[in-house]
């Protein structure tokens, strides 16, 4: 016996007993359902999705972050649905998904639900009605959790806890709608037996279901995102209106067999006749009832003459409807029409512009051919769209992240691209500009001021020689060119002037950033800017036009200039808070010299009071007091040293005080009343004395 079998024989003994057939069975069932509960669950809640990493775009585009770990942003599994989140992101494409499913039994009801009503033909095939008619209600059923469950935007993040979006539903409108569509009518089957209507008893019982067309709003709602998402939306508007055009005659026409009824089927020439084989079936039924309709909605044929005043009214009414949906139908699909043609009509206009111009001053007609060549090839590739005017309402984050993906396979390519930092790429990237070159043009010659860089997108160029014909090197997609002359490197010895002629060897679609773009980008990114110019250094050695002396003085001025600058802005900045140290000096010695000042102004207006004859010239003294203090309380900010200079230099004079009067010199003044104060008193005073 081999070991090989050896040992499996021993594996198979030792696992014990073979599980039946229909354990296994049962087990593989709770698998397969577990898988479906899984996939639907990821379906559902978006969760699962893994896409295929892209290192460039990991890099440059903008990062995806999880919701914030509050109770509020997180869902929370339920036990009654699989484990199932119940919270359902309006703007992820499952729940546009969802709302299609929900559409489709929307519509479903709006056509059958009223046709079964009245065309009994038509209803007699129970059995399937009844499948179609509950599935759409549990799809009904379905949706009323889904909305319960609908996210919202709070403070901008989308709040996903349960109970929040229950009460968020119920302060909605949409509640009751949903409500009504989910009554369960259909008990009215209990006494109204489906399948029991007929020539002689209209209507069907199943015209108790049309509160299942209170769920409209959503049909709605999916057709706002379809509008929004879909890239041909002028083509769908039309679909829209088209769709809406046939369910009203659809309901028109059942409003005219139901009102035949009413009258009698055949008692005149205005209703319709169901005598004969071919009257009662119900393909003729319905298509003479939707031609009927459709001639008086769009008021464009003859119907047989009323005779009654029922249906005299009718038609009126009919007739009026008709002229509003007729003149809607015009108007928006003939606006959406024009709408899609927009783009080529503006370029058509130009290019007959140019053809007119060129005419006019009488271009040769090989020029000329080249010219709508060119016309014919932009329109073919881009449909002469105008990116800038296109994506200006969007911010540059965004527009630079567009263009990063819509252009990704050039920009990969890009060596300066894949090592730079995404702050450099999205500065370039905004700055780019597309230009398209035809076959035989060149894009730049030997000896020509450059003042642009090229990436090719599109298209291969030659590099040729100055006779023409010497192919030097080929270009192709992301390949960059013309960077030497823009990078103004010392040592240069041609100057800022193209070293080499570019030439296209087809139609060329080039990114152009001019030399002024490209230093405002890379001033804030001196690694960058070091690896162009090391880049552009290789070619000038490889080409001899490099000076390496004058290259390597340069690079030693401009350091030793870095550093000058470096120590001038350090010295500054130490001259500043000195500067700002002694203001603050000056300022407190300030508020001291003021508030010495206001109390001498206190003390002479306390010795005025002393000396009653001398208020006079105590005021004037005051005065000449008060001039000389606010002289100097007006001083300018200086420092206290040029203060205490001023003032030894400019002493403060001293007012001269009067003798005292002792009793001795003065004995007569003891008798003498003391005058008052005020002048005006005074005067009065010697006027007494005088008139006495």
């Amino acid at each position: 016996m081999s070991p090989v079998y050896t040992i499996h024989k021993i594996g198979l003994s030792s696992m014990g007993p073979v599980p039946s057939e229909e354990e296994a069975g049962s087990n593989w069932m709770q698998k397969q359902f577990s898988r479906v509960t899984r996939n639907l669950r990821y379906r559902i809640s978006g969760e699962g999705h893994s896409k295929t990493p892209d290192w460039f775009l990991d890099k440059f585009a903008a990062q995806t972050f999880t919701d914030p770990e509050e109770p509020l942003y997180q869902a929370k599994r339920s036990k009654l649905f699989c484990g199932l989140k119940l919270a359902f992101d309006p703007t992820l494409p499952g729940h546009y998904h969802w709302l299609a499913v929900v559409s489709l039994a929307i519509l479903y009801n709006m056509v059958f639900v009223i046709g079964r009503a009245v065309f009994w033909e038509l209803d007699k095939l129970t059995a399937v009605w009844f499948v179609l008619d509950y599935l759409c209600d549990v799809i009904y059923l379905m949706d009323t959790v889904v909305h319960v469950h609908e996210g919202y935007l709070e403070q901008g993040l989308m709040v996903k806890d349960p109970k929040m979006l229950r009460l968020n539903y119920l302060k909605s409108v949409s509640w009751r709608y949903d409500l009504i569509s989910l009554l369960p009518t259909d008990i009215a089957y209990q006494w109204w037996t489906p399948g029991s209507c007929h020539a002689k008893r209209l209507p069907c019982p199943v015209i108790v279901r049309l509160n299942r067309l209170f769920r409209l709003p959503r049909m709605w709602e999916w057709f706002d995102r379809t509008e929004t998402a879909t890239s041909y939306p002028n083509a769908f508007r039309i679909c829209k209106v088209v769709m809406g055009i046939l369910v009203l005659i659809h309901w028109n026409a059942c409003l005219y067999f139901a009102i035949s009824y009413a009258i009698g089927f055949g008692t005149d020439n205005w209703v319709y006749n169901i005598t004969g084989s071919r009257n009662e079936t119900l393909a003729h039924q319905y298509i003479y009832s939707f031609y009927w309709s459709t001639l008086t909605l769009t008021t464009i044929g003859e119907t047989p003459q009323p005779e009654i005043d029922a249906e005299y009214l009718f038609v009126v009414a009919d007739f009026l409807a008709g002229v509003l949906i007729f003149a809607t139908i015009v108007g928006n699909i003939g606006s959406m029409i024009s709408n899609m043609n927009v783009a080529r009509v503006e370029f058509q206009n130009k290019m007959d512009g140019v053809k007119q111009y060129m005419a006019f001053r009488k271009v040769s007609g090989e020029l000329e051919a080249r010219v709508i060549r060119w016309f014919a090839y932009t329109w073919a590739q881009s449909g002469a769209l105008d990116e800038e005017n296109v994506l200006s309402s969007l911010p540059d984050k965004l527009k630079a992240e567009i263009a990063i993906r819509v252009h990704l396979d050039t920009l990969r390519k890009v060596r300066i691209f894949q090592d730079c930092e995404p702050g450099l790429l999205e500065a370039l990237v905004l700055k780019l500009k597309l230009q398209v070159f035809s076959p035989g043009d060149y894009i730049c010659r030997k000896g020509d001021v450059g003042k642009e860089m090229y990436i090719v997108k599109r298209g291969r160029l030659q590099v040729v020689a100055d006779d023409g014909k010497t192919v030097l090197a080929t270009l192709s997609a992301g390949s960059v060119f013309g960077e030497v002359s823009v990078l103004e490197i010392a040592g240069n010895r041609t100057g800022n002037r193209r070293t080499a002629n570019v030439r296209s060897l087809g139609y060329s679609d080039l990114f152009c950033l001019a030399k002024r773009d490209l230093w405002e980008a890379l001033a804030d990114y001196p690694d960058a800017r070091a690896t162009l110019t090391e880049r552009g250094c290789q070619l000038l050695r490889k080409d001899g036009l490099l000076d390496e002396a004058v290259f390597e003085n340069a690079q030693t001025t401009q350091q030793s200039m870095e550093e000058t600058v470096h120590k001038l802005e350090t010295t500054v900045d130490i001259l500043d808070n000195r500067l700002q140290g002694l203001l603050t000096n000056v300022g407190e010695e300030q508020a001291k010299l003021k508030q010495r000042i206001n109390k001498i102004e206190l003390r002479v207006l306390d010795t005025e009071g002393e000396d009653t004859d001398s208020d006079d010239m105590t005021s004037l003294a005051a005065s000449d007091l008060r001039s000389e203090i606010g002289a100097y309380s007006e001083l300018p900010m200086i420092s206290a040293y040029n203060t205490s200079m001023h003032l030894l230099t400019h002493p403060m004079p001293v007012r001269e005080r009067g003798h005292s009067l002792s009793v001795e010199r003065s004995s007569g003044l003891l008798n003498r009343a003391p005058e008052p104060r005020s002048k005006s008193l005074r005067l009065k005073r010697v006027h007494k004395d005088t008139s006495k």
